[in-house]
Order: C-alpha cells, then structure tokens, then sequence
C-alpha cells in the first residue's frame, strides 16, 4: 500500500511519470552548482563556495526522494548508489577545500549524463 502511495505522490510531481528529461536538468543544475563552488573556492569565496554546495546537496536529497525504488526496480536503486557517493564527494570538497574533488564530482555527473543518453525515453500514451 505505502508503494503505492510514493507512487501516486512521485506521478503528480510530473504530471506523470518522472521520465529521464526531468533527470537530465537536475543533473545540469547539479553541474552548475559544482562548477560555481569550485569557482567560489578559487577565489576564496567560502560563502559562495557553501551555498552551492548546499543547493548541489539538496538537490541530490529531492532528486534520490523521486526515485522509484520499489521491488524488481533496477535503475533506481542504482542512482541512489550513485546519488550517495556524488554526495559524499561533495562533503569531501567542502571540507577539504578540494577543487579535485569538483572535478570528480563533475565528471561523474557528465559520465552519468552519457551512459543515460544511451537509455531510450519511454513514449507517451497520449
């Protein structure tokens, strides 16, 4: 029953099924903020450097939040997984100052990007 809830929930966020469109611009967004906190930790603006870090961050929390993880899901589960480490990178960035760790974050993002590409979208039954 509590599926079936999230379900419902997760399709009136998108008037519909989430589909791989949606993903596409948090992952663009998720870059900009990287790439913003990077900029921000070059020229020592740690406040910046905090509030794109923080939206890359919350962002990540609302986009693992839609993921259907429901038994016999594959795709799900799996971008929580990488959900967590993208995460767990930018925690790293954030308290090492690691400008690295920003590339990897981006690279991961843009690697995720590609593989997904490679995924067709499901069409419409309208």
């Amino acid at each position: 029953m509590m599926i079936d809830t999230v379900a419902g929930y997760r399709a009136t966020l998108f008037d519909g099924e989430a589909e791989l469109a949606w993903l596409r611009q948090g992952w663009r967004a998720l870059r900009l903020y990287g790439r913003k906190a990077k900029s921000a930790m070059l020229a020592g603006d740690m406040a910046l450097k905090g509030q794109m870090v923080t939206r890359a961050d919350q962002l990540l929390v609302l986009m693992t939040g839609i993921l259907d993880t429901a038994p016999g899901t594959t795709l799900g589960p799996r971008l929580m997984t990488i959900y967590g480490v993208l995460q767990t990178t930018l925690l790293r960035a954030n308290l090492q100052n690691d400008t690295a760790a920003l590339d990897e974050f981006d690279q991961a993002i843009e690697n995720l990007v590609r593989d997904m590409l490679e995924i067709p979208e499901p069409r419409s039954a309208s």
